[in-house]
């Protein structure tokens, strides 16, 4: 077989194909994990097509010159086939929407971004071992010009990024209108009305958003006790123990979107932007919980260890009724705290919350404080010194284990410290996962299991039980205004039903497939989303609900 030249060593085209092929195979086999033995007899059948057009066809080698490395039909088609997959490979799914979110609201900080190419360095050098390897093989002749136009079909082909946006044009879904009849618009709980008496003292609220913290990690046989921080308080009040990821809501913005909206996080591109980066606002024409409780005079204040900018975050907060925000720069620096890669660690966070805490509670007013925690942050969590060598868990232990666990152990002693200091009265609680964990070093343990986010609310006149129905994030919506005692229609609130009432949500009569569904093909609801007012509550005001 013949052979080609690269500084003086010559290298067979057996050893590129293998390299190539069996490198292709990896790659794919990261997302596809079911289906790693069809893809060894595939990516197999695939090598000795190619040894076979190597060495027993009369295929000639390029001449020209001494080129090692040629340009062929199927490189870009290949590229975006394999950025497809690392996408896949290191976020867990692949979403036009959130990558239009996260371009048009804020990208990861430099010091994160730099964390997953290092975490991932192993995964883009396969990628570019791939690139060169089909180069390799078109300059020796044996990736000839069929088979590099067949490689560039397959590359379009069997790419989602491509295909499922051109099938969705295509083939519109009869579903597209379906949400937008089932959709409950709360704005009349904003008008003065509807508020609350000023007999009643209105409850405080203190929500917890709780990075990746899915409730799949309470299996202790698995992952030992990195939730036994939280078990009581899950045991308080209401624990939703079917919780699904739905469509939309898998990253951390979209999971506050549902949680305070009781919608997945809708987007069209161009529309999006504009209220983003004109208008500065996010949602505009959505009634969401801060809209409700702003109504009703809550003092409202979200703190984060991301900065504000990050996925929109600040922008979306603050265009729906809360007046002080604090991201990782403003924690670190209010707290005096050293931060970390992406801005403030989660004990800082805590100490800061505390301090508002205190502060609302001794002025007398309705308050909400909104807390979003990140030390379970894939791909391995963010430890925080206060923490180092406490968890409980073995030092053999994922890194990321720990982090979840120490997260939950500093929400424990945030929550028992204002208990022992009389500021959780007249206060609902409310504790989540924004979303499922993304891929970790215990990924393959999790997907072992039907994975379920985590969710409890608690407070004075809330029973203590289990809703075991089929639920999404965004039934906390409806469930927190429950909560709070603001009186809902039927139990429902966006898309949301209450789950302290006994209505089946719309997961339960839809089923999680065809809510997915439903979801995919939305395109009436997300137009007015990003709407103004008005015109969110004129599409409202013709939709039947259930």
């Amino acid at each position: 077989m013949r052979g080609f030249i690269v500084n003086g060593y010559s290298i067979s085209g057996p050893l590129i194909s293998a390299t190539t092929v069996g490198s292709f195979t990896w790659l794919v086999s990261l997302i596809y994990f079911q289906e790693k033995g069809l893809l060894a007899v595939l990516g197999l059948g695939v090598l000795i097509a190619l040894l076979w057009l190597d060495g027993f066809r009369d295929r000639k080698p390029d001449r020209q010159g001494s080129r090692w490395f040629r340009l062929y039909f199927s490189l870009l088609p290949c590229l975006l086939f394999l950025v497809y997959v690392y996408l896949e490979s290191v976020f867990g799914y692949f979403d036009w929407g959130a990558m239009f979110m996260h371009a048009g609201a804020g990208m990861l900080t430099p010091g994160v971004v730099l964390e997953y190419l290092w975490n991932t360095g192993s995964t883009m050098l396969v990628i570019l071992v791939v690139l060169l390897g089909l180069g390799a093989l078109k300059a020796r002749g044996t990736l000839t010009r069929g088979l590099d136009v067949a490689l560039m079909a397959f590359f379009l082909a069997a790419n989602p990024m491509l295909t499922r946006p051109i099938a969705a044009a295509i083939h519109p879904n009869p579903l597209h209108d379906f949400l937008s009849k089932q959709f409950v618009d709360v704005t009349s709980l904003t008008k003065p009305a509807e508020t609350a008496s000023a007999t009643v003292a209105p409850k405080n609220l203190i929500h917890i958003f709780i990075e990746s913290a899915e409730r799949t990690y309470m299996n202790e046989a698995e992952f030992g006790d990195v939730m036994g921080p939280l078990l009581e308080f899950d045991r308080r009040g209401v624990s939703a123990s079917n919780m699904v990821q739905l469509a939309y809501t898998n990253n951390s913005i979209s999971g506050m979107v549902a949680a305070n909206c009781g919608t997945p996080l809708l987007i069209t591109f161009f529309t999006s932007r504009q209220y983003l980066e004109e208008h500065s606002q996010f949602l505009p024409g959505l009634t969401c919980l801060g809209d409700v409780l702003k109504a009703r005079g809550y003092q409202q204040n979200f703190v984060t260890g991301w900065p504000l900018s990050f996925t929109g975050q600040g922008t979306f907060y603050s265009t729906h009724g809360y007046s002080s925000l604090f991201g990782g720069p403003e924690v670190v620096a209010a707290v005096a705290g050293r931060g970390n890669s992406f801005g403030a660690d989660d004990a800082e966070v805590l100490d800061l919350s505390f301090g508002i805490l205190r502060r609302a509670q001794r002025d007398g007013k309705p308050f909400s404080l909104t807390i979003a925690v990140s030390g379970g942050h894939a791909m391995d969590g963010y430890l925080t010194d206060k923490c180092i060598g406490k968890t409980g868990l073995s030092p053999q232990v994922p890194n990321i284990l720990h982090a979840v666990k120490c997260t939950n152990m500093l929400i424990a002693d945030f929550i028992h410290k204002a208990e022992a200091e009389g500021l959780m009265a007249n206060t609902v609680l409310a504790l989540q996962s924004d979303h499922l964990s993304a891929p970790s070093a215990v990924t393959d343990r999790l997907n072992k299991y039907e994975r379920r986010n985590f969710f409890s609310v608690s407070g004075d006149g809330i029973p203590s039980k289990t809703y075991a129905g089929l639920s999404g994030t965004i039934d906390i919506f409806p469930t927190i205004l429950d909560a709070l005692g603001v009186p809902l229609s039927n139990d429902q609130a966006g898309l949301g039903v209450s789950l302290l009432g006994d209505r089946p949500t719309l997961g339960q009569a839809l089923g999680q497939d065809q809510f997915d569904d439903a979801i995919y093909a939305e395109d009436v609801l997300v137009r007015s989303f990003w709407q103004l007012k008005s015109t969110r509550t004129a599409v409202a005001s013709e939709a039947e609900p259930r």
